[in-house]
């Protein structure tokens, strides 16, 4: 595994070079960046101080490595679960075994369509449209529009993805006036 999102994530932690508790380090990462849950980011820091990333400095935390030559793309993200299954620095991964795919496909975007189409919601109904609207009207294509609402779903958690959709929808400066109306619960597919 390539260290590259715990090096990031840990340089934007410690931007301002000063230590940090557990805890801190945890509701950064969950309020203050919105990369994921709390018991995630609990989880995620436990890990990082067991596989050595983060080295005790008092009744706080440091990062173990010096970070001056990582850089931090704009809108970069790390994922959840490259944080969660990093090796101690300097370490190779284990090799996958055959049986393992080095790799997880994503659910592709009609699986998704599926299983968010068995919602009572009847807005669910009403997202390819919504996201084919979007794309349109903004010059995007459908997974970048698509992209951007499941971005928008989990910065803010409690989202739906109808709610990630009109959220693009406004970044695009589109009429709010039709979405809303699309979106009004006795809308019609």
């Amino acid at each position: 595994m390539d260290p590259q999102d715990v090096e990031r994530t840990l340089l934007v932690l410690f931007r301002s070079g000063a230590p940090m508790t557990a805890s801190d380090l945890a509701r950064t990462m969950a309020f203050g960046q919105g990369w994921l849950g709390i018991d995630e980011a609990d989880a995620v820091v436990a890990h990082f101080i067991q596989t050595g990333w983060l080295r005790s400095e008092g009744d706080a935390y440091l990062p173990s490595r010096d970070l001056a030559h990582v850089q931090v793309p704009l809108s970069w993200m790390p994922r959840p679960s490259r944080l969660l299954d990093a090796q101690p620095p300097g370490q190779a991964p284990p090799a996958p075994t055959p049986a393992e795919s080095p790799h997880k496909a994503p659910k592709s975007i009609t699986e998704k369509k599926t299983v968010e189409r068995e919602s009572d919601d009847p807005r669910v109904r009403l997202e390819g449209r919504l996201i084919g609207f979007i794309a349109r009207a903004s010059g995007l294509d459908r997974a970048e529009v698509q992209r951007r609402a499941e971005r928008k779903q989990h910065a803010l958690r409690p989202c739906t993805s109808w709610l990630g959709l009109a959220l693009v929808a406004h970044d695009q400066g589109l009429d709010m006036h039709a979405i809303v109306d699309a979106l009004a619960p006795t809308a019609q597919a």
